[in-house]
């Protein structure tokens, strides 16, 4: 099967001490990959890709393992550090992934809502765009962000941004932006700031009033 599948891709095939080699070309560079087998549409990489992808998850590892050992000592200042060991275990466990544990407090975060037993989905791809958190049961999109606005520029692209996240998910979802500084003061005041918000909004929905998409304070 792997020779006519060759064929009909246009893989070089050759033989060498009686088998057949085949040489489907790298996905990433486009070099030949030499192979004793072929299937159509699998992914084959070079050796020299291979090694570039693992020091690059390593990398990415040891960067998020940073993180992780950051976000720990940091509430250990603000609590007793032994009721996140079940989130420090997962936090440990998925180390690795790409795009996830991005920054100290993106990781603080994590084991806030482990601990407070919140369902949510990281990373969240929608449209373009990716947001940090999705919690399914509040209907909450939480953005955890460094500073605030800089500029009228950026404050538009962020209105944007939002208005066509929140109509992907529905009229019900709330987008949260939670800056840094509030996480690092006091991460453990993250759940009731959220509900928080979320009661002010309705009372704003209630009496036709408007709120914004940021919070200013864990308040």
């Amino acid at each position: 099967m792997s020779y006519y599948e060759a064929l009909a891709d246009n893989i070089r095939i050759s033989k060498k001490n009686g088998f057949t080699i085949y040489y489907p070309p790298c996905h990433i560079c486009g070099a030949s990959v030499e192979s004793w087998n072929y299937v159509s549409g699998l992914q084959y990489t070079c050796t020299a890709c291979r090694e570039m992808l693992i020091d690059s998850h390593n990398q990415t590892s040891n960067k998020q393992q940073d993180c992780l050992n950051r976000a720990i000592k940091r509430i250990s200042k603000i609590t007793d550090i032994s009721k996140y060991r079940h989130g420090i275990q997962w936090v440990q466990d998925n180390i690795g992934k790409s795009g996830w544990f991005q920054s100290t407090e993106e990781v603080m975060v994590t084991l806030e809502l482990i601990r407070r037993k919140v369902k949510a989905h990281h990373q969240v791809k929608v449209y373009n765009y990716v947001v940090d958190f999705v919690l399914p049961e509040m209907k909450v999109i939480l953005e955890i962000d460094g500073k605030l606005y800089h500029g009228k520029e950026k404050k538009q692209y962020e209105t944007i941004r939002d208005e066509l996240i929140c109509e992907k998910f529905g009229e019900e979802w709330e987008l949260i932006r939670i800056d840094t500084e509030n996480i690092n003061t006091n991460v453990t005041r993250l759940l009731p700031a959220i509900n928080a918000v979320l009661r002010r909004r309705k009372r704003n929905k209630e009496g036709n009033g408007h709120d914004g998409n940021r919070i200013s304070g864990t308040d």
